[in-house]
């Protein structure tokens, strides 16, 4: 490193007061170049998103561009001079226009079609409301879905429990039942005992 960059290195960091070095900057391109490089390599060290780099490649391209030749591509004939194309090419966009004008009144066609149609009617758009006249409808309680074969084990078991539950429910209600004849009978004859 030159001692110039070592002393805007160092005014950088703040190890030396820089006013010779800050003239320096002003005066020189260069050193304002490098001046402007350091603040981005700190920025990016100290993952600050504030600064971006500044590349300037426009006069690397336009000298690029200057020095390369010019290169000229030959002069084709056109298609008419050409007996077959002549005629084939005249036709190809004829046939062309002629597939556009078609598609356009197809669609057309179609179009009136699709708007002249009746409007579709719906059962329940149509129908009458209707009115509730003496109470509910009745429930069925009859299962209208049949049940696949490979549940058919499932239902089965759960149709255990169920049963088994309403069995013991009954089993409770008469359990109750006669303890409340138990106790009455009991109070009846404490009530009979003199």
């Amino acid at each position: 490193m030159t001692q110039q960059q070592e002393k805007l290195s160092a005014f950088m960091d703040g190890e030396i007061d820089g006013n010779e070095i800050i003239d320096a900057i002003k005066t020189d391109d260069e050193m304002q170049a490098k001046w402007q490089r350091y603040h981005v390599i700190r920025s990016a060290m100290r993952k600050e998103a504030s600064v971006a780099p500044q590349l300037d490649i426009t006069a690397s391209v336009a000298a690029a561009l200057e020095s390369e030749p010019a290169i000229l591509a030959p002069k084709t004939a056109r298609w008419k001079s050409i007996p077959i194309l002549s005629n084939v090419v005249p036709f190809a966009k004829q046939s062309g226009q002629f597939a556009v004008a078609a598609s356009v009144a197809l669609a057309m066609v179609l179009g009136v079609q699709f708007m002249n149609q009746p409007a579709p009617t719906e059962p329940f758009t149509t129908a009458p409301t209707p009115t509730i006249q003496g109470g509910l409808s009745p429930v069925s309680l009859e299962q209208t879905r049949e049940v696949p074969r490979n549940d058919m084990g499932e239902v089965l078991e759960r149709n255990r429990k169920i049963n088994a539950l309403i069995a013991d429910h009954e089993q409770q209600v008469r359990l109750q039942q006669a303890q409340d004849n138990n106790s009455a009978d009991e109070a009846e004859e404490q009530d009979d005992r003199p």
